[in-house]
């Protein structure tokens, strides 16, 4: 999957994805193909299971 596409199925901008990805803030695993930055499908399914199963911190 393209950095577009896992943008949309986060509902976050291209732009705000590409930054959380240079300044490390947490973003499904992905890899290089020359210039291009890559999400595998199953990894981006996977990442937002267990974001959802994350409890939240307690007040």
């Amino acid at each position: 999957m393209t950095i577009a596409e896992v943008s949309q199925i986060l509902r976050i901008s291209e732009h705000t994805a590409r930054n959380r990805l240079s300044l490390g803030l947490p973003m499904p695993p992905s890899f290089r193909v020359g210039r291009r930055r890559l999400f595998l499908r199953s990894e981006v399914e996977r990442w937002l299971t267990e974001r959802a199963n994350l409890t939240p911190p307690a007040n």
